[in-house]
């Protein structure tokens, strides 16, 4: 027991101080019937190799205790290892497991620490004598053993190297995009399936191995749905691409003359922008531009991004431009217009003459509102209207007073 207590310290030792961010290690235990259990680990790791080295690998010891059973690797120069080291999975490998027994009955078989692995790489035990392969990620082999047995040349431990994954761009037209898949040739996969972000599918494989592709992929992420036999695991994977895609958000769609206006550009993947801005002005070269028209009228802005792959787009928007000298604060104190919430109330302190009334615009010069005025007082409920700005105009005695009145909720 002490031999073995030493073996084990130094290779715990060893792996730490040599270990590399690419080590994978798997544990495969052996229960016998009466309890006891046995594992023998096997690593894979730069620069290491088959043959048994003494600063790489452990040698088995026999367990002395009655009725434990014993599971070792084989080295490639068939030495019996308790630890035995294999370089990076380039392909996939077989490691030969040898065993010993002095009880008859069933023994079970397990792997442990397989989350070391990519969960592309398939760990397999093949018991060549019963011509049976058990994948060690869903399940445990059960066998029937005899005593006294020793056999260095029925069972396998088979890993998969992981599967490779690798995109081309998206172009302009956002339709070429492709994923290609590098499988492991000695791997048949049950199926592959590959989704969009919301679940919309994009192809699928059944009964594949070595390399495939899916093609005529747009620019995003992408699931990609692998199952070996009762086995799935899911990838995520992304396609970039150039398509340009740019949007017009104006920090307002109206204002008077000589109001500034920012535009902003919402823009994917644009590296330059050119604005028309519909009243002969162009400004390139900025993301954010702010402009004040100098008229009114109704003006139509373009926007056009590129990028260095050559895709484009372009996008637009109006803008309405009203008169600011037709929006005065009333400084007549017999007339007096204001608001809360919905309402707008007109308050007049001057005789009503014959075709007094009160019009409302809207900031696009729509009428929304229009009455004669009754009233010293009138209040004016626009329930109905989007929350704003509105013109309210009052003529009385042929004297016209506008004033611009913000209307909430």
């Amino acid at each position: 027991m002490k031999t073995i207590t030493i073996a084990l310290l130094f290779l715990l030792l060893h792996s730490f101080v040599f270990a590399t961010t690419e080590k994978k290690s798997v544990k495969v235990r052996m229960m016998a019937p009466s309890g006891y259990s046995d594992e023998t680990t096997i690593y894979f790791d730069v620069a290491v190799t088959t043959v048994y080295t003494a600063t790489e690998d452990g040698p088995k010891v026999y367990s002395t205790i009655a009725n434990a059973p014993n599971i070792y690797s084989m080295s490639s120069d068939n030495v019996l290892c308790s630890t035995n080291g294999y370089s990076v999975l380039s392909e996939s490998e077989i490691v030969p497991l040898g065993i010993k027994t002095d009880t008859a009955g069933i023994y079970v078989f397990t792997a442990s620490l397989l989350n070391n692995f990519d969960a592309t790489s398939i760990l397999q035990l093949e018991d060549r004598q019963a011509n049976v392969f058990t994948d060690l990620r869903n399940d445990s082999y059960s066998v029937q053993l005899e005593d006294s047995l020793t056999n260095n040349a029925r069972f396998f431990l088979h890993v998969s190297r992981a599967i490779q994954f690798s995109s081309t761009i998206a172009g302009c037209a956002n339709n070429d995009g492709e994923i290609l898949v590098q499988q492991d040739n000695a791997l048949v996969w049950t199926s592959a399936n590959l989704f969009d972000s919301i679940g919309y599918p994009f192809g699928s494989f059944t009964n594949v191995s070595g390399s495939y592709s899916f093609n005529n992929l747009p620019e995003g992420n992408f699931n990609l749905v692998l199952t070996y036999g009762n086995y799935i695991t899911t990838k995520i994977l992304h396609v970039n691409g150039n398509v340009v895609v740019a949007h017009i958000q104006p920090s307002s769609i109206t204002a008077m003359v000589n109001e500034e206006i920012t535009f902003h550009a919402i823009a994917h993947n644009a590296t330059a922008y050119q604005w028309d801005l519909g009243d002969d002005t162009w400004i390139g070269g900025v993301v954010n531009p702010a402009y004040a028209y100098t008229a009114t009228g109704v003006y139509k802005v373009f926007l056009t991004c590129t990028n260095s792959a050559g895709c484009t787009y372009r996008d637009s928007v109006l803008v309405t431009i009203l008169n600011a000298t037709a929006v005065n604060e009333i400084t007549n104190s017999s007339r007096n217009i204001s608001s809360h919430a919905k309402i707008i109330t007109v308050v007049l302190s001057e005789e009503i003459t014959q075709g007094a009334e009160i019009k409302i615009y809207n900031l696009l010069g729509q009428t929304v509102y229009q009455n004669a005025i009754t009233d010293y007082t009138t209040q004016i409920t626009l329930s109905e209207m989007p929350t704003g700005y509105y013109l309210v105009s009052l003529m009385n005695d042929k004297n016209i007073s506008t004033k611009r009145i913000f209307v909430g909720k």
